[in-house]
C-alpha cells in the first residue's frame, strides 16, 4: 500500500539522531501512535512518531492518500519523504510529504529497534553471579525459577525493554535496569546490619517483572496490553511472584509476605501507582535505588541526544526539568602568570589539635533555570518483546 506519488526504490537508512534540519531526506522508520485528525478548515492529517535505533521524532503528513490513512497501522514500517526541522514552540519534528509501508525484507531491523549498549553476554554473567550471591535457600531457588531464560518469565524478562521512553527504553533494558538496582540496593544493604540484603536483591531484582505482561511483546509497536491498561504492572508483578513462591515448596509465610510488599511499593507513593508505600527497611531501599538509578539513566539518554559542549539538555520528562550537563572537572594547571602557586601546609604552624577548625561559608547556589513548564508529563510505559529471546538453557 503506497501513496501514488511514493518512491519504490529501497531507501538508504538515515537515522533520526543524524537527520539534517530544513533538507529533504528519503529514508524509512517505525511508525507509532498513528492518529488520525482534522484542522481547523477541515483537511484530514496523519499525526505519526517515527521511531528507529537511535530515537523518536514526532511527524505531521498532509494530504496523505485516503488509503494510507485506512491502512496504517502503529508497528509498521515506513518510507517517508519530507523534512526535519526544530521549531521554537514545538520542537523536533518531521513533515512527511510522501509515505508507503514497507514490507519485510525492504529493511534493516537492526536500524529500527535500539539495543542495550552493554554486552548480553555481560548481563548474563552479572546476573548469574548476583543470583548466587543469595544465600537465602528460598529466595535463590525463587530467583533461579523466576529468571530462568528458558521459560517464561524469565525469557521474556532477559529481552524486553525496561521502558517505552525516558530509561532503558531498548532491547535487554528490564534486564540491564532490574540488574543495577539489584546490584546498587544490594551494596547499600550490606551497609547496615538491620537489613536483610537477600530479601533485598531478590526484591530489586524482581520489582518490575509485571512489565513482562504489562505491555506489547512487539518489538516494533511497543505500548500496554489489555492486562496492562486493565491491572498494570505492579498488580500483574505481584501476581507473577505470587504464583513463582506457590512454586517454591516451604517458602516461609513472613519471607513472602515482604518480598510482595517490595513488588508493590517500589513506586513509592500510592500518587505514583504504589497500592501502598515502603513499609520495610528493604522495601525503603529498593524504591530509592529503582528511582535514582531510573533517573540517571534518563539524564544519560538525554545528554547523548544535546549537542556537545551545550551546558543544558532540552527537556528531561523524568527530572521535570532541564538537566545541567558542564563538565565538573579539577585539571592541575600552571598558575596563572602574577599568582604564586599554593603552599603545601606547614606542620609547624598546624592549628593545635583541640582548635576546631572554622567553618567555610556555604556556597550560594545558583538560580534555577526557568521554571519547567513543558511538553509531555513523564511516562512510565513500557514493552518490547521476546522473538528473538537467546540466552539457552538454564541461567543457574
Amino acid at each position: 500500500m503506497t501513496d501514488p506519488a511514493a518512491d519504490h526504490d529501497p531507501a538508504a537508512k538515515i537515522l533520526i539522531a543524524d537527520l539534517p534540519e530544513g533538507r529533504e531526506v528519503t529514508t524509512y522508520f517505525v511508525a507509532i501512535d498513528v492518529e488520525p485528525a482534522t484542522d481547523r478548515n477541515g483537511r484530514s492529517f496523519l499525526r505519526i512518531k517515527l521511531r528507529d535505533a537511535s530515537g523518536e521524532v514526532k511527524a505531521i503528513h498532509f494530504d496523505a492518500d485516503e488509503r494510507v490513512v485506512e491502512q496504517l497501522r502503529s508497528g509498521d514500517v515506513v518510507k517517508a519523504s519530507g523534512t526535519y526541522s526544530v521549531h521554537d514552540k514545538y520542537g523536533e519534528q518531521f513533515q512527511i510529504k510522501r509515505l508507503r509501508i514497507l514490507e519485510p525484507g525492504e529493511y534493516d531491523i537492526g536500524t529500527l529497534v535500539p539495543v542495550s549498549p552493554v554486552p548480553l553476554d555481560e548481563l548474563v554473567g552479572r546476573l548469574r553471579e548476583l543470583v548466587a550471591s543469595v544465600s537465602s535457600p528460598s529466595l535463590h531457588a525463587l530467583l533461579a525459577r523466576a529468571l530462568d531464560p528458558g521459560r517464561e518469565p524469565g525469557a521474556t524478562f532477559a529481552v524486553v525493554p525496561a521502558a517505552v521512553r525516558n530509561h532503558h527504553a531498548y532491547r535487554h533494558g528490564l534486564l540491564e535496569h532490574s540488574l543495577i538496582v539489584a546490584e546498587v540496593a544490594g551494596a547499600v544493604a550490606e551497609r547496615f546490619s538491620s537489613v536483610n540484603r537477600d530479601l533485598t536483591v531478590a526484591g530489586a531484582l524482581l520489582h518490575d517483572i509485571g512489565k513482562v505482561s504489562a505491555y506489547s511483546a512487539d518489538p516494533m509497536a511497543p505500548g500496554f496490553t489489555d492486562a496492562g491498561r486493565l491491572h498494570g504492572e505492579i498488580v500483574i508483578g505481584h501476581d507473577i511472584v505470587r504464583g513463582l513462591i506457590e512454586e517454591v515448596p516451604g517458602f516461609p509465610h513472613e519471607l513472602a509476605a515482604q518480598l510482595r510488599h517490595i513488588i508493590v511499593s517500589h513506586h513509592g507513593e500510592r500518587e505514583k501507582g504504589s497500592p501502598v508505600s515502603p513499609a520495610t527497611r528493604e522495601a525503603v531501599i529498593v524504591h530509592f535505588c529503582d528511582d535514582m538509578t531510573a533517573r540517571l539513566a534518563a539524564v544519560d539518554e538525554i545528554a547523548t541526544r544535546t549537542t556537545e559542549g551545550l551546558r543544558w539538555s532540552a527537556w528531561c520528562n523524568m527530572l521535570a526539568g532541564y538537566t545541567y550537563l558542564a563538565p565538573a572537572v579539577d585539571v592541575a594547571a600552571e598558575p596563572a602568570p602574577g599568582h604564586a602557586a599554593p603552599l603545601a601546609p606547614d606542620p609547624e604552624h598546624a592549628p593545635p589539635a583541640d582548635v576546631a577548625p572554622q567553618p567555610t561559608p556555604a556556597a550560594v547556589p545558583a538560580d534555577d533555570p526557568e521554571p519547567a513548564l513543558e511538553p509531555d508529563p513523564a511516562l512510565e510505559l513500557d514493552p518490547e518483546p521476546a522473538d528473538g529471546r537467546d540466552p539457552s538453557g538454564s541461567l543457574f
